[in-house]
């Protein structure tokens, strides 16, 4: 999740769970594939400075069940 565009080409985005808040990834917009999702409650959230990990967890747990694959049976 995009939280912070630090100019143009270059945002930070944390996933509450291998990016936690304080350790963010700085990323170059032309590596990412982007959708059209916004969370108005978490930047509300965000700019109050009470946004946690578990937020982002939460907000992203539908989009995680859809990438996921089973396992293979063995």
């Amino acid at each position: 999740m995009v939280l912070l565009s630090l100019d143009t080409d270059v945002v930070l985005m944390s996933d509450g769970d291998t990016r936690k808040l304080d350790h963010m990834k700085k990323k170059k917009l032309k590596h990412l594939s982007s959708r059209p999702v916004f969370f108005p409650e978490l930047v509300e959230m965000y700019h109050k400075g009470t946004l946690k990990d578990s937020d982002i967890r939460k907000a992203l747990a539908p989009f995680r069940a859809d990438t996921e694959q089973p396992e293979a049976a063995n």
